[in-house]
């Protein structure tokens, strides 16, 4: 199963493909424009899911 397909087979929450979505086009955002783009409470949150989205994203490239 390629990345693509795993994609469209995998639920992920909605505020992970928003982070997803922002990190893909700016990778080095800072947590504060991170929480400010996808409408977060705080920059420890943005943080939080920065990790999420980074680690949902790394298990697309392992296939899980």
């Amino acid at each position: 199963m390629n990345t693509s397909e795993q994609k469209t087979t995998t639920t992920t929450h909605a505020t992970t493909d928003k982070v997803i979505q922002i990190l893909k086009k700016n990778p080095t955002i800072s947590d504060a424009d991170l929480a400010e783009q996808a409408g977060l409470k705080s920059e420890a949150a943005a943080r939080g899911w920065r990790t999420v989205a980074e680690e949902t994203m790394r298990g697309w490239k392992w296939g899980y």
